[in-house]
């Protein structure tokens, strides 16, 4: 859950908006329904309780190894994190001028997400997508693409330039994806939280 870091200099790096808000709702819900819980927590803006357990990261290669470390025993893996799609080629170790040009080259993370059923084929893969400004159909195409190339189970995806939906907010609308679609309508995300894990338990309990 929340947003990765990826360090361009000893102070500066390449990070986004994501505040952890629905990551924490989803896991408050799968705690009421009797889940053991383990969250993977990057840079959040939230309080998490200390009910949960908590491993605490900060770039995509150390969420990426606690996760790898996690899934091969868990029957659901949800990923709400904002990892970031790119990393600093070559981080320097001390603070850049500020008053020097820069260029930076970079390279794509690892996709965490598609790794995750070649260590345990068996879980239950929850994915997030999060487009900004496009069609409704688009959003579906590429959550569907996200089921193809990963193999998730079902994706929850939304356009966060939508009012009141942005990274941070307090509220969403999303659509949940598999061979359906359910349409969410604007909600606060612990009410979206409870609606996505009631669609999961059905799931589970239908394999």
């Amino acid at each position: 859950m929340g947003g990765t870091f990826e360090p361009i200099d000893s102070v500066r790096g390449i990070t986004n908006k994501s505040s952890g808000k629905m990551g924490l709702a989803l896991a408050k819900q799968a705690y009421i329904l009797g889940a053991d819980v383990t969250l993977v927590a990057a840079n959040v803006s939230v309080d998490i309780s200390p009910l949960f357990d908590v491993i605490r990261v900060e770039t995509s290669r150390q969420m990426a190894d606690a996760v790898f470390d996690l899934v091969g025993d868990y029957d659901v893996f949800i990923s709400t994190a904002a990892v970031s799609d790119f990393e600093v080629v070559e981080r320097k170790n001390k603070k850049i001028d500020s008053d020097s040009s820069l260029a930076i080259s970079l390279k794509p993370t690892l996709k965490i997400i598609r790794q995750i059923k070649k260590i345990n084929p068996g879980i239950f893969l929850v994915g997030f997508k999060a487009e900004f400004n496009i069609t409704r159909d688009d959003i579906i195409y590429c959550a569907r693409k996200q089921i193809a190339d990963a193999g998730t189970d079902l994706v929850v995806a939304n356009d966060v330039s939508h009012e009141e939906c942005s990274f941070g907010s307090d509220k969403n609308e999303v659509l949940i994806i598999d061979d359906e679609i359910l349409s969410v309508p604007l909600a606060t995300k612990d009410e979206i939280a409870k609606i996505i894990m009631n669609v999961i338990s059905k799931k589970i309990s239908c394999r």
